[in-house]
């Protein structure tokens, strides 16, 4: 089994800085530190559309003709179903936010997972959970292969 972070004296392939704890970026042969997770974390949480270009699949839109289906409340007021489910996921742990990412990921709700995996770096308690985010973000089958040039750029531009 591959080790979840690296050595004490890992270089953070983002931002430059030594990463310790290093957080384990093995498609990219390197490590993140904790500050840059969370920096990312950020960016999914507050701007997922401008990050199309390395996670393609946050640009899948709902069909904007369609409506968001509806569920009446016990007092018999009618509201939009992602309203109660985010009224729901406030009262997640952070643990059982990621482990929800991982099960919009079993289900094929990738875009969901991919911002649920933002939160869980924005507030991760510990390395465990920002690597599990990590590994599910930086996986081959949702990072573009240039993700991490695209994302050092975002984090600092020039």
């Amino acid at each position: 089994m591959e080790p979840t972070t690296t050595s004490a004296k890992a270089t953070c392939l983002l931002c430059g800085a030594a990463a310790s704890p290093a957080l384990f970026l093995p498609r990219f042969a390197g490590s993140s530190c904790q500050g840059c997770a969370r920096r990312v974390g950020h960016l999914l949480v507050a701007e997922p559309s401008l990050l199309t270009d390395i996670w393609p699949l946050l640009s899948e839109e709902d069909d904007e003709l369609e409506a968001e289906p509806t569920v009446q409340r016990a007092d018999g007021t009618t509201v939009e179903l992602r309203q109660i489910t985010a009224e729901m996921k406030r009262d997640l742990s952070i643990d059982d936010r990621m482990k929800l990412a991982e099960m919009y990921g079993d289900i094929g709700l990738i875009r969901e997972q991919l911002e649920e995996c933002g939160r869980v770096l924005v507030a991760a308690p510990t390395v465990d959970l920002a690597q599990r985010a990590l590994d599910v973000l930086f996986s081959p089958e949702l990072c573009s292969p240039r993700g991490l040039e695209d994302l050092r750029g975002r984090l600092f531009p020039a």
